[in-house]
């Protein structure tokens, strides 16, 4: 009797440990535990806190912990940077103590799209002026971006631990520990010994249950995954709207081709505009052949830069897809909204461009007709040359409070 109270014993001893074990493994809540030892781990080599990775290889740099003795106006002023293949893809500003009127000036400036698609070492080196109004904040912001490269050098090489060779350690131990719970089972017990093994391999076939249904189970997200994905969310917001107020009007071009992809990607971004009732009545004709760009230069009086850029594309109106009658004036609102999309995408894709009109001015459209051997009823609305920026303007900041009325007109001096 005590015999068998001693197996069973053993037994459930034995598969407590293969549950706590798995759950370890698949991040639930000891996996916890296992991840605060690993920060530990990573907090003695002098990355915890400082630099992360994410499963398609980006690194983020937090300056947190970094720049501790760099501060603003207001203090501290931490950062995240992301790199990718060693290229800055961004750098985010995160939650501050700097007055928010001074830091939107900041935000909305493009300072933070400075290091966009450069090296570290590019980064470092870059020079970079402050921001009139916001001097004390901006200048933290370039020393935290610099100290954080200089880190970014030293730890190029670090990669995350990967977790699959732990798993399997973790497996074989716990086959190592089955087999000496049979051996305890067999030596305690005073029965027949094919009775014993009968037992102990049954004990052995349940744990082998246990592993590998829970190894079969897809791992929740550990606490990490958890906490960054709101986070990211919250950064791709401030990704679109830092977009929106960095852009600006690029008129200088490196002498480099903008890739085939890119292209296609400006034109996807313009054609998911909004359009009246769908009728999508644009046209895009992409120029690349340099004596039709030299043309175009040369014609149109604010276009001369089209002659020095890689590309150039020609937003137009197809009135065979207007809206007929009153209504026929739609395109144009179409058209501009097309316009802004590729201005934004180029932006994002780390290219300048510029909006150069050509409607409604008459004499501008029957030009560029003739250039581009446009039908009559495909009307240009402009002409963009676009290019990787060989300058690098700071955007106008164009907020201006009296031009906004709340439910109704009102003059300025009656609000």
């Amino acid at each position: 009797m005590k015999t068998l109270k001693a197996q069973v014993i053993i037994s459930l001893i034995t598969c407590f440990f293969l549950v706590l074990a798995v759950t370890i493994c698949k991040g639930n809540k000891f996996g916890n535990i296992l991840s605060e030892s690993e920060n530990t781990t990573e907090s003695q080599t002098g990355t915890s806190g400082i630099l992360r990775h994410t499963d398609d290889g980006v690194q983020i740099i937090s300056t947190r912990q970094l720049t501790k003795d760099i501060n603003g106006y207001g203090g501290n002023v931490p950062l995240e940077i992301y790199i990718k293949e060693n290229r800055i893809l961004k750098v985010v500003a995160l939650e501050n103590s700097e007055t928010p009127s001074y830091f939107a000036k900041v935000r909305n400036s493009g300072l933070l799209q400075q290091w966009s698609n450069l090296s570290p070492e590019e980064a470092i080196h870059k020079e970079v002026d402050g921001i009139s109004g916001a001097t004390e904040s901006s200048a933290a912001i370039i020393q935290s971006v610099h100290k954080a490269m200089e880190y970014a050098k030293e730890h190029s090489a670090d990669k995350p631990t990967s977790a699959f060779s732990f798993d399997w350690i973790l497996f074989l131990g716990l086959l190592a520990g089955i087999a000496l719970c049979t051996l305890i089972i067999s030596y305690l017990s005073k029965r027949p010994k094919e009775q014993t093994m009968h037992y102990a391999l049954n004990t052995f076939n349940l744990a082998l249950v246990i592993v590998v249904t829970a190894l079969s189970i897809q791992p929740k997200p550990n606490q990490l995954n958890k906490m960054e994905e709101p986070s990211m969310k919250q950064d791709n917001k401030l990704s679109v709207l830092d977009n929106i107020h960095a852009r600006t009007s690029i008129r200088s071009y490196q002498p480099k081709e903008v890739e085939d992809e890119k292209i296609e990607q400006l034109l996807r971004a313009a054609m998911a505009a909004p359009t009246a009732t769908n009728r999508q009545p644009w046209a895009f004709i992409v120029i690349r052949d340099k004596e039709t760009m030299n043309e175009l230069g040369s014609t149109l009086p604010y276009a001369k830069m089209v002659k020095d850029a890689p590309l150039a594309i020609a937003v137009c109106g197809d009135l065979t897809k207007a809206i007929s009658g009153a209504g026929i004036e739609y395109w144009v609102q179409d058209a501009s909204a097309a316009s802004e999309n590729l201005l934004l995408a180029a932006q994002a894709l780390g290219l300048g461009a510029v909006w150069t009109g050509v409607y409604p001015i008459d004499e501008r459209v029957k030009e560029v007709q003739k250039i581009l051997q446009l039908p009559e009823q495909i009307v240009p609305l402009n002409v963009i040359p676009i290019g990787y920026p060989a300058e690098n303007p700071l955007p106008k900041d164009k907020w201006k409070p009296e031009n906004v009325h709340y439910d109704r007109w009102t003059e300025p001096d009656k609000k």
